[in-house]
């Protein structure tokens, strides 16, 4: 009986992180995808490193964006 409590806690525990691991996912993979995009256009271009720099700022504010907007999310369903 005791396993059952502890896999709901369990679970309870993953649902409410996650939001959180999202954002997380979210925010790393914007600046890699946006990175490897940049970097892609650089050798497609033969530039040096413009397109990577810009696409790593992009992905890094697409990624505060989500951030700020999930957590406002959340705070909301708290009240």
């Amino acid at each position: 009986m005791k396993k059952k409590s502890e896999t709901k806690e369990i679970t309870n525990a993953y649902q409410k992180a996650a939001p959180y691991l999202n954002v997380v996912y979210s925010f790393f993979g914007g600046i890699i995808f946006f990175g490897y995009l940049g970097y892609w256009l650089d050798e497609k271009l033969q530039q040096r490193s413009l397109f990577l720099i810009a696409g790593v700022f992009l992905g890094f504010a697409l990624g505060l964006y989500r951030m700020v907007k999930v957590i406002n999310e959340l705070e909301r369903k708290k009240k």
